[in-house]
C-alpha cells in the first residue's frame, strides 16, 4: 500500500522498466489474521483455496440510505482441519468478481486466489476480510506461494460450492431510519435503543476545542505517553508504539425542539471538514481550532445518528454521526456524496 501525504511528489515514468513487477503482495497467514483486526495502517494480503462463493446480494449497512452490493468468498489454507476466512467484497468489487468462471474451473482443479488490499474486520465475534475499492485479486497466478498451496490442495480437492443460504441471509435490508426531533430521541433509554438509528436535521451552535487525538493504530482508542512512545488505554489491546492522529470533533447542535451533543470520528469527520487531519494539524498551532472547522457554525445538516458507546456506558447523552446525508441551504437540501470503502493504492 502507498500512503500519499501533502509532501508526496509523483513523477510520471513514460518507459516502464522490463523488470517492473506485475503484482506485489505481502501475505499474512490465515492463522495470524486475528492480530490485524481493525488494523488500518496497512492493508492485508492473503492467499487461499476457494471453497465457497455466495451470489451477489444487496443490503443496507449502518449509516447508508442506499443499498450496497455484497459477495462473500470463503478461502482456506487447503488443510481439512485448517482455518477458513470469509473475504467480503463490496460494491463494484462484488459484481466484478468472476464467480461463475471460478466455480466452473474448480470442477477440474483447485482455484487459488491472492487477495490484496483488504482490511481485517470483526463483527459479532466473526472475523472476515473486507474488500472495498482498493481490493484486487490474482487468480491462479504463477507465484511460489500459489504453486505450493496447489500442491497441497490437489490431493483432496473438492469443487467450489455456491452458498445459497448465505446470499439469502445477507439480502436482509435494515429498516430505513425515521426522521425524528431531538426531544423524541434524546431522552430514550440508550441501552434499549443502542442499535437504532435516526435522521435529524440540526444547526451547529458550538464546537469543542479538542478536535483530534492520538489514536492507537490497532483499535483506534486513545493512547497515552509511555516512556518515549505511546500505550493504548484499551485494556483489551495494550498496544505500545507510535500513535496515529485521528479526528474526534464534538459539537452542539439544535433543532426547533432541543439541543444535543454530536460526535464525528475519523473518516466521517473528514467528510464534514473536507480535509484530512494531518493537513490541519500541520497548518495550525496547538490548541487552535482551524477555520475549516469553525466555518461549520450556524450551518444546518441532515445526519444519520445513533447513541454513542459512552452514552450507553456512562449515561452522558451524545450521538455519533454515522452518515452525512445533506447540507441544508436556504431551506433546500443539498445531498452529499455517499461515503465509500476505505481505499489505497496497490501496485
Amino acid at each position: 500500500m502507498i500512503s500519499f501525504t501533502k509532501w508526496t511528489t509523483v513523477e510520471v515514468v513514460l518507459q516502464i522498466p522490463p523488470a517492473f513487477p506485475v503484482c506485489t503482495y505481502n501475505l499474512t497467514p490465515i492463522e495470524q489474521l486475528q492480530a490485524r483486526v481493525d488494523y488500518k495502517e496497512y492493508s492485508t494480503d492473503v492467499v487461499g483455496v476457494v471453497s465457497v462463493i455466495s451470489h451477489v446480494s444487496s443490503l443496507r449497512t449502518r449509516g447508508r440510505q442506499a443499498e450496497v452490493m455484497k459477495r462473500t468468498v470463503t478461502i482456506s489454507n487447503a488443510r481439512d482441519t485448517g482455518p477458513t476466512v470469509d473475504v467480503v467484497l463490496w460494491g463494484e468489487r462484488a459484481t466484478a468478481f468472476p464467480a461463475e468462471q471460478i466455480h466452473r474451473d474448480s470442477r477440474s482443479s483447485p482455484q487459488i486466489i491472492v487477495f490484496v488490499g483488504t482490511l481485517v474486520r470483526s463483527y459479532a465475534d466473526n472475523m472476515s476480510l473486507s474488500g472495498g475499492s482498493s481490493c484486487k485479486w490474482y487468480i491462479n497466478a504463477p507465484l511460489p506461494e500459489v504453486n505450493a498451496l496447489r500442491a497441497s490442495a490437489e490431493t483432496n480437492h473438492n469443487p467450489v460450492i455456491w452458498d445459497q443460504g448465505k446470499a439469502a441471509a445477507e439480502s436482509t435490508v435494515i429498516a430505513v431510519p425515521e426522521h425524528k426531533k431531538l426531544k423524541d430521541i434524546k431522552y430514550l433509554h440508550p441501552f434499549e435503543n443502542k442499535k437504532k438509528e435516526w435522521l435529524v436535521v440540526v444547526k451547529i451552535l458550538k464546537i469543542d476545542r479538542s478536535w483530534w487525538y492520538n489514536a492507537c493504530k490497532k483499535c483506534l482508542r486513545t493512547t497515552k505517553p509511555h516512556g518515549d512512545t505511546y500505550k493504548c488505554t484499551n485494556n483489551s489491546c495494550d498496544s505500545i508504539g507510535s500513535p496515529t492522529p485521528r479526528y474526534k470533533i464534538s459539537l452542539t447542535a439544535e433543532d426547533d425542539t432541543d439541543t444535543a451533543e454530536f460526535i464525528f470520528f475519523g473518516r466521517m469527520a473528514q467528510r464534514l471538514i473536507k480535509k484530512n487531519v494531518d493537513t490541519l494539524i500541520s497548518t495550525n498551532p496547538p490548541g487552535f481550532i482551524p477555520r475549516e472547522i469553525t466555518d461549520l457554525l450556524e450551518k444546518s445538516f441532515e445526519w444519520n445518528v445513533s447513541f454513542t458507546e459512552s452514552t450507553i456506558i456512562y449515561g452522558s447523552v451524545s450521538f455519533q454521526v454515522n452518515a452525512i446525508n445533506a447540507e441544508m441551504e436556504g431551506g433546500n437540501m443539498l445531498p452529499t456524496t455517499p461515503s465509500s470503502q476505505p481505499s489505497s493504492t496497490i501496485l
